[in-house]
């Protein structure tokens, strides 16, 4: 499994449209992505969040770029959302 780490933000005010949408649209496109194992979205401030991406593999992350370009374009133009990457790599454990 290779997972890519975001720092993501929007618009101040706009967390719960942002959240709203990223469930409507987001989420059922990653559930249906092959490339991806799902995604953990972590709040740790007011419109502020850690988001973790989990792929099949670094092959599978880089195949998936294109969707997730378009899904990060319309969360951008609709509430100002950015994705920082703070890392990346493979997954040396899972404990779940």
């Amino acid at each position: 499994m290779y997972s890519i780490v975001y720092s993501v933000t929007c618009n101040e005010g706009e967390a719960d449209a942002m959240i709203s949408h990223y469930d409507a649209t987001v989420a059922p496109a990653i559930r249906a992505s092959e490339e991806h194992v799902g995604h953990l979205l972590i709040e740790v401030g007011d419109d502020e969040w850690i988001l973790v991406a989990n792929y099949v593999s670094h092959d599978a992350a880089n195949a998936a770029l294109r969707m997730v370009g378009d899904l990060v374009a319309d969360l951008n133009d609709r509430f100002g959302t950015q994705l920082t990457v703070m890392g990346e790599g493979e997954a040396v454990r899972d404990v779940s």
